[in-house]
């Protein structure tokens, strides 16, 4: 790598993670490219060299806390399904208190004004594949509609072990954990449900029954 490749990944490094203490402090929705510019100890318009638009300064950060979150999932190799489901269940909800900043980038309220592109499409897809693959053969009956079996049908390809009805079915669930914790990091479980650890741990097995997978 030469010098000035070097030069700008290192700019470009340091704006991400100036984009980052924004995020935390303030959302995403708040973020500004003249303070990241300010802080970095640059020219407003030089943060434009390296990210056109704030949004596609957001769309990196949101890529990259998939990216995150995908990582730090937990292993389920040689674990039974239902086993693998509490262990995946429980590795996104430490992941989204540990840096909660970042789970409400990708699953909090939308920004105003940012459409997310095409490529966080797979970035998305790659935290929701580890929950597909423990998908049933066969769905609960709620999930029995065709529209859905048709709907989901173009993932049998990915995910062969698993019907369109029973990739709803997970998907649905997964849904109902991302609901959950954002209930939980929003502060709405505070007076009845808080500490939230129990109440998780009874819709995890709601779930492991829901899905067949005990």
């Amino acid at each position: 790598m030469g010098v000035r490749d070097e030069s700008r990944r290192q700019v470009t490094a340091a704006i991400r993670a100036a984009a980052r203490r924004q995020i935390a402090e303030v959302g995403g929705g708040a973020l500004s490219m003249r303070a990241i510019a300010r802080e970095v100890g640059l020219v407003s318009s030089a943060v434009y060299r390296y990210f056109p638009t704030r949004e596609a300064l957001l769309t990196a950060m949101i890529v990259e806390s998939y990216g995150n979150l995908a990582s730090a999932l937990p292993a389920t190799e040689g674990l039974a399904g239902a086993e693998a489901w509490r262990t995946l269940g429980r590795g996104l909800r430490a992941w989204a208190r540990s840096v909660p900043h970042e789970f409400q980038l990708i699953y909090g309220t939308p920004i105003p004004g940012y459409v997310a592109p095409p490529e966080t499409v797979p970035a998305a897809a790659a935290v929701a594949e580890p929950f597909l693959r423990l998908a049933p053969r066969s769905a609960p009956d709620a999930f029995g509609d065709p529209v859905l079996a048709d709907q989901f049908g173009a993932l049998g390809t990915t995910f062969p072990d698993a019907d369109g009805a029973g990739l709803a079915a997970v998907l649905a669930e997964l849904a109902a954990l991302i609901g959950f914790i954002s209930l939980e990091l929003s502060g709405h479980f505070v007076g009845t449900a808080d500490p939230a650890d129990a109440l998780y741990e009874a819709l995890l097995s709601r779930q492991v029954a829901t899905l067949g997978l005990a």
